[in-house]
C-alpha cells in the first residue's frame, strides 16, 4: 500500500477535527438534510439492495435509516474519524459495524468474506479528498468489494476542468481537494464495467460548497449519481464474418 501524507493527516487529524466542528454538542436529527436526499434518491432509482458500505460515513446516520426503514442485512461504515466512529457507536449499539479507516487502508478490504459482496457501496463527497496517490488503489478496492450487478452511489464535484483547492481548515497547507471533468465515476465508466443507470446534476443549493469563494462557477457543479457494476452487459460482441 502507498505511503499518503494527505490520508494519513485525516485519518490522525483532520477526520476528528471534521466531526468536532460540525457534529460536537449540537442538536443531530435522525438524518442529516445531505443524507436524506441521498435516500430518496436511491429509493426512486428502485434499485435492490441489502448490503450496503458507506465509506466516509461519518456517525452512520443513512445507514441506521436503511436499517430502521427498509430493513437491509448487513450496515457497514468506514469513516476517518474516530471520534465520529464512537458517537455513531453510542447513538446506534450494534446495527451498525464501524471501521476506522479510508477507502485505500481498512481492515474490510482485506477481509476475503466482503470481497464480491456489497448490493450498495455509498461515496458521499469522499472522492475528492483522496490522495491522488491512492486514487486507483481506492478504486481497486471498491470494485473488489461490489458485487456483480451491484450498485455505487457518488456524491461529487462535477467541474469543466481539472481542479484542486486547498482545505482551508488545514493551516499545513498541503491537504487538496481533488475535481474532476465527469466527477470520479469517469474512471469507473472508462473501464466499461459500470454504467450510469440513475443520475442528477445540479449546482450547490444545500450549502456544501458555498462558503468556499471562487470566480470558478463550475466548482459549485455537482452530480449525483448510481453506476450499476457488470462484468457482461455492457458490451456488444462482434462476431467475425467469415468469407
Amino acid at each position: 500500500m502507498k505511503n499518503s501524507k494527505q490520508d494519513d493527516y485525516y485519518l490522525n487529524i483532520e477526520g476528528n477535527s471534521f466531526f468536532q466542528r460540525n457534529f460536537k454538542n449540537k442538536e443531530i436529527p435522525e438524518l442529516r438534510l445531505t443524507k436524506q436526499i441521498i435516500y430518496d434518491e436511491i429509493k426512486q432509482s428502485k434499485i435492490q439492495f441489502n448490503n450496503v458500505l458507506e465509506f466516509g460515513g461519518n456517525y452512520g446516520d443513512l445507514l441506521n435509516y436503511f436499517k430502521k426503514h427498509d430493513g437491509i442485512s448487513e450496515a457497514i461504515c468506514v469513516d476517518a474519524s474516530n471520534d465520529a466512529l464512537e458517537f455513531g457507536k453510542n447513538m446506534y449499539d450494534n446495527s451498525i459495524k464501524f471501521v476506522h479507516g479510508t477507502i485505500s487502508d481498512n481492515k474490510i478490504n482485506d477481509d476475503p468474506y466482503f470481497q464480491n459482496y456489497f448490493d450498495l457501496i455509498v461515496i458521499d463527497d469522499v472522492f475528492g479528498w483522496v490522495s491522488r496517490e491512492t486514487l486507483f488503489e481506492s478504486i481497486s478496492n471498491i470494485d473488489n468489494l461490489l458485487r456483480d450487478n451491484g450498485h455505487l452511489f457518488i456524491r461529487d464535484f462535477y467541474p469543466d476542468k481539472l481542479i484542486k483547492n486547498q482545505n482551508h481548515h488545514v493551516d499545513e497547507g498541503f491537504v487538496y481537494n481533488y475535481k474532476l471533468p465527469n466527477s470520479h465515476a469517469s474512471i469507473f465508466l472508462a473501464s466499461g464495467i459500470y454504467e450510469i443507470e440513475w443520475q442528477k446534476i445540479f449546482f450547490d443549493n444545500i450549502g456544501m460548497s458555498t462558503k468556499y469563494k471562487t470566480d470558478n462557477r463550475f466548482i459549485y457543479r455537482w452530480t449525483d449519481l448510481i453506476l450499476k457494476k457488470s462484468y457482461s452487459e455492457n458490451f456488444s460482441e462482434i462476431k467475425q464474418i467469415k468469407t
